[in-house]
């Protein structure tokens, strides 16, 4: 979860790596610091709080050098310190490491090595390595051997970056679990390390991203790959195909609202590739023949946080669609409950960045069972694509605000084609049908573009909500998990607590919640249940409730029953998740905006979750 950046080259290091953390500042802002060899001496600067703080520090240092890393830090081991704050040393400082990830076994290795005379002035599982690198050195004096001897002690999931005045010119690197690419540009000699593209873009022109158990180290113009073992290794560069622009923010004040605005033009790019000339639905990247989609008999998709609740509708569309028993479960928990599970089962992951330490757990654990993994992802080169037998784009483009909204409607229109897709190769959905839910899917974008800007009622809304401390949303069939993702996403930016439950259900012990100080929300557009839906409302308002709704245009009678409401446009019940989760991810966003709160950048949370 946190972000490493490494640099060598003419340009000053120091900014470089501000500018290339600063990129990778989604994946953890607790605390970020650099290291790099100055005139042959290793010097460390890093502070508490915002990558800005460390930047200021470091205008007035006047630094030096061709070679340095760099860390922004997600707290895992420890408080947001300045001594828990990356890069760490030992205590001659001169060994310099940055890690993201999780060491394990850190507590067996800290009483080992404090037996030696080593005092830890940290919390952190990332001090024991340069201990253990400078323990390894001391023993043969090849800091190479050392770095090498050093990795295979660590149990568990890591990503590393090293610096040392032993060999000055060199950055070591090494992975096991967690991302991590190393990149150069062939015109300049210049050479980099970094956990995502963004941090060298554009200035990097090839790529190659590291697997598991693979080490190595740059240095001026030339980057060196082994094996765990220590034998070398060939690197085949890919071309970094990136629009840089797309990781800018344009004229917009947050990277969220921009990302919001671009749903539009994400759900064309997904039509583009996802519906052929003649008007059937294709996934090429697939590469899964119809006769074993044909063959599915149960679908389990597993996933975290606003993916997994993507998953809840798609579970609704694999059994509308495909008639497919389908469940969806936290991959927290599908790792470790041991499901039963038969031979004709299909496991779904879903992930935004294709980094999901929990999710590409149950990818590992779908395979010991030897079953057939599809994950939907937005990062090609992830290792849950790797690691996967077949993979699903979700074309929804560089997402970097923490709290997810186009990925989210990316994996919502991308598990409707692919449950209509199934459907038809199983025989149960006609031509017909998916030409019109196809038809309907195309005028999603213009749909959505009359929501977002028509958006006063949304701001008026969120001005009400702005004082409140708790809301309850409420949602039915296709959208009770529009309610859970309406829930999180106010929760995650306002830190308004906010829970979503199963509109039936809410009679059974929630309703005990409401007062004329609770805020529900009602997720109600045209469905087949409308009137229960109705009923559900008059049970909240009976008990002085404020109801919030999200309606069908025109809809008077949930108006007449409402203390606010929002209007979208008329669509199939299987498809008004897609435009409902609109309006509730603009009165989160507007809450957030008038509570004061970091929109980006919600505390305690990061955009890619590498641990488990």
């Amino acid at each position: 979860m946190c972000g490493i950046v490494g640099y060598i080259g003419p340009k000053a290091v120091d900014s470089f790596l501000i500018v290339g953390l600063k990129k990778l500042e989604y994946r953890g802002y607790d605390s970020a610091g650099i290291a790099l060899i100055d005139r042959d001496e290793l010097v460390v600067r890093k502070r508490p709080g915002k990558i800005s703080e460390l930047e200021d520090e470091l205008n007035d240092s006047h630094l030096k050098g061709s070679l340095g890393i760099g860390h922004t830090r997600w707290a895992t081991h420890g408080e947001p310190t300045q001594a828990n704050a990356h890069p760490h040393s030992n205590q001659n400082r001169n060994i310099a490491v940055v890690h993201n990830g999780i060491i394990e076994n850190f507590s067996a290795l800290r009483k080992e090595l404090g037996k030696t005379g080593v005092v830890f002035v940290s919390q952190t599982d990332t001090e024991v390595i340069p201990y253990l690198i400078e323990a390894e050195y001391a023993i043969n004096k090849n800091i190479e051997q050392a770095f090498k001897n050093a990795i295979t002690h660590l149990e568990g999931k890591f990503s590393i970056a090293m610096i040392t005045e032993f060999e000055p010119g060199k950055i070591f690197f090494a992975k096991s679990g967690a991302p991590l690419i190393v990149a150069k540009n062939s015109e300049t000699g210049e050479v980099f390390l970094a956990s995502d593209l963004p941090a060298i873009v554009p200035i990097a022109q090839q790529a190659y991203y590291v697997l598991d158990e693979e080490w190595g180290y740059l240095e001026n113009n030339s980057i060196e790959l082994k094996t765990w073992a220590g034998e070398p290794k060939e690197i085949i560069f890919e071309k970094i195909d990136i629009n840089n622009e797309d990781y800018e923010i344009g004229n917009f004040p947050h990277y969220m609202l921009k990302e919001i605005f671009e749903q539009p033009k994400v759900i064309k790019t997904i039509l583009e590739n996802r519906i052929s000339p003649s008007g059937e639905i294709v996934f090429e990247e697939l590469n899964f023949d119809n006769e074993y989609l044909a063959s599915i008999g149960r679908i389990i998709i597993q996933a975290c946080g606003t993916s997994l609740i993507a998953g809840l509708v798609g579970k609704y569309y694999f059994e509308h669609y495909g008639k497919i028993f389908t469940d969806a479960d936290y991959s927290s928990e599908f790792r470790y409950r041991n499901p039963v599970i038969d031979g004709d089962t299909l496991v779904i992951g879903i992930s935004q960045s294709g980094e999901t330490a929990d999710t590409i757990a149950g990818i590992h654990e779908a395979k010991s069972k030897f079953l057939k993994v599809i994950s939907f992802l937005n990062n090609p080169k992830s290792t849950m694509a790797r690691e996967s037998d077949g993979t699903i784009h979700l074309f929804a483009g560089p997402e970097i605000g923490v709290a997810s909204t186009k990925a989210y409607t990316a994996e919502l229109v991308n598990l409707a084609l692919f449950s209509l897709y199934l459907g038809k190769i199983k025989g149960v959905v006609s031509k017909e049908e998916q030409d019109s839910l196809i038809k309907e899917i195309q005028q999603i974008p213009e749909m959505i573009e009359s929501v977002l800007h028509n958006d006063e009622s949304i701001k008026v809304i969120a001005e009400y909500l702005k004082p409140h401390h708790d809301a309850v949303f409420l949602g039915r069939t296709f959208n009770y998990p529009t309610a859970l993702e309406g829930a999180l996403k106010l929760k995650e930016i306002s830190y308004i607590h906010a829970s979503g439950y199963a509109a039936g259900e809410f009679k059974h012990g929630p309703i005990a919640l409401v007062t004329e100080n609770m805020p529900v929300i009602v997720i109600a557009p045209q469905s087949e249940i409308r009137n229960k839906v109705i009923s559900n409302l008059l049970e909240v308002k009976a008990r002085k409730g404020k109801i919030i709704s999200i309606i069908s245009e025109g809809d008077t009678e949930i108006m007449e029953h409402s203390d606010y409401y929002v209007e979208i446009p008329k669509i199939s019940e299987s498809l008004s998740p897609i435009l409902a989760v609109i309006p509730l991810q603009l009165i989160a966003y507007y809450t957030a905006l008038y509570r004061g709160c970091n929109v980006d950048k919600p505390r305690n949370l990061a955009k890619s979750v590498t641990v488990e």
